[in-house]
């Protein structure tokens, strides 16, 4: 009687350790970044578009656990997202341009603007260096309004820059950066699949 007894409680304890992991792993936030290559023409200095260098046209990543900042800067090649804003530029021209992440509506539940991170780098004298906009990592803070070079009021400029020919003939120009994004440390965890997908643009003018 008491071998069964024993075995009852040790059931009974593996038991609600399986339905503690079930509901952890159905707890996990589901984190999904959508990127399009986007395109700008009719710039009459040169034209100006952003390049994907990522296979297959997206960052997906599922079921991510919060991370902290100094863990979300360091996550490896395969959640680091890797574009080029390129230009074929005519003679003595200087674009100024910027990037930006635009959210795409969802009739999902989303994760919140303050639970998402970004972190944004561009290769600069043969190393990738953080930008000044996310030097920090920074949650999505959209526009109030549309910015002078043109991104949208709701969406979160990453990076303000230039491309600039000097020379006397037409030239093709261009920036190369990765983008890490994660889910923030103190983001509470409930039992909802949550999404947040996100448009990459550029936009520029000519100077």
């Amino acid at each position: 009687m008491i071998q069964t007894e024993s075995k009852q409680i040790l059931l009974s304890i593996i038991s609600i350790a399986v339905l503690i992991i079930a509901f952890v792993g159905v707890s996990y936030a589901t984190f999904v970044t959508v990127f399009e290559d986007s395109q700008i023409n009719g710039i009459s200095t040169g034209t100006i578009s952003l390049k994907l260098k990522n296979e297959n046209g997206a960052l997906s990543m599922e079921n991510a656990m919060p991370v902290s900042d100094a863990d979300g800067m360091m996550l490896d090649d395969n959640n680091v997202y890797e574009f080029e804003v390129q230009s074929m530029l005519s003679a003595q021209t200087t674009l100024n341009y910027e990037i930006y992440v635009e959210k795409i509506k969802t009739d999902k539940p989303t994760i919140s603007n303050s639970d998402v991170r970004f972190y944004l780098e561009k290769y600069e004298d043969n190393a990738y260096k953080s930008t000044l906009i996310t030097q920090n990592p920074q949650p999505f803070i959209p526009l109030e309004n549309n910015s002078f070079l043109g991104s949208k009021k709701g969406s979160m400029i990453l990076y303000s820059g230039t491309l600039s020919n000097m020379t006397s003939h037409d030239k093709e120009i261009k920036d190369s950066f990765r983008l890490r994004m994660w889910v923030a440390q103190d983001t509470v965890i409930d039992s909802i699949s949550r999404d947040f997908n996100i448009k990459l643009n550029v936009v520029a003018k000519a100077m």
